[in-house]
């Protein structure tokens, strides 16, 4: 829980969409006094920063902090509004994978998480996974193919991963937008 930009322990904890912990306020004067035309590139893998998540909350904060958390709320939901539409490649989509299935797992089984319809979407292609797993019928079945089935199966796995971190990153975006 240390920031690598302060080197103190973090506070107000900001995570990136490539998995790095940052203070809030050592996040939001990098970008805001960095010379970038767009998003900013991590501090430590240089990956482009599409995404913030705090990992506060402002009610949980003191009294007389209360007004910093927020600020920082108010400027990561700035930056997430401005930066998480941007176009990106299956490269940076699969690297964005365990932070954001992270946490939108994390949320689909808390008490205030995410709202029915999503969850609603990701038990359907959950299951519709698991039929196709379980089916006989398969594009390369591994009775003929052996490992080359197996691997369609994998593929399909995959797939749905990538689109259940599209589904979440929609809904991150929505629910700043209101």
């Amino acid at each position: 829980m240390s920031c690598p930009v302060c080197l103190q322990q973090a506070t107000f904890p900001v995570e990136t969409n490539c998995g790095h912990l940052f203070c809030g306020p050592c996040i939001i004067a990098y970008w805001t006094y960095g010379s970038w035309l767009g998003a900013i590139s991590c501090p430590i893998c240089r990956q482009t920063v599409t995404l913030l998540f705090p990992l506060f909350q402002e009610e949980s904060q003191q009294q007389d902090e209360q007004q910093d958390a927020r600020e920082i709320l108010r400027n990561v939901n700035d930056y997430n509004r401005r930066f998480s539409g941007q176009p990106r490649s299956l490269m940076d989509r699969i690297m964005d994978l365990p932070t954001l299935l992270r946490h939108a797992f994390r949320e689909m089984f808390s008490v205030g998480g995410l709202f029915w319809m999503f969850r609603i979407r990701i038990l359907l292609c959950l299951m519709g996974a698991l039929l196709y797993l379980a089916s006989p019928l398969d594009f390369l079945p591994e009775a003929l193919f052996g490992i080359l089935g197996f691997l369609d199966d994998l593929f399909v796995i995959f797939l749905l991963l990538i689109y259940i971190s599209i589904m979440y990153r929609e809904v991150v975006t929505q629910r700043l937008n209101r």
